[in-house]
């Protein structure tokens, strides 16, 4: 009987975690390649903070068909006011970085944190993956809402 509490516990936590780290309609976009070898998706999911003006999402990065060995580094873009077009004028801000798998695989995942403005403010927001030979991925232009 206790382990079969524990296990719905702990089985109802893993639920919660899973609803709130879903990407909303329109903050999901595959990546596609510019130049070099590899496909991906990329997610974006906000998440509400009782934190103040604080800005929090988590970001996933999967990326498949690469050369193995490959390191990418992830960058974000991010456009104000939103209008649908990302013309990446402000520059970008590296997140970090991944090292595919032997099967031309990766993956990369984040937390991220910024200032932020009132709930409801919204911002176009793209991404770059550069790969360590070249490859280039880019994600489509999405809008974001503050929550």
């Amino acid at each position: 009987m206790r382990n079969t509490i524990l296990a719905l516990v702990t089985f109802g936590a893993a639920g919660v975690f899973a609803l709130t780290a879903t990407a909303e309609p329109g903050l999901e976009s595959a990546l596609t390649a510019i130049s070099g070898q590899g496909a991906g998706h990329v997610s974006v999911s906000p998440e509400a903070r009782d934190r103040g003006q604080t800005f929090h999402a988590q970001v996933t990065v999967n990326v498949h068909g690469a050369a193995r060995g490959t390191t990418f580094t992830v960058t974000r873009y991010v456009d104000e006011p939103p209008d649908g077009i990302c013309t990446e004028a402000g520059g970008g801000v590296t997140l970090g970085s991944f090292t595919t798998a032997a099967d031309g695989s990766g993956a990369f995942h984040i937390e991220r944190v910024s200032p932020g403005e009132m709930p409801g403010s919204q911002f176009d927001l793209d991404f770059h993956v550069l790969g360590s030979d070249g490859t280039l991925l880019e994600s489509g232009c999405m809008t974001v809402t503050q929550k």
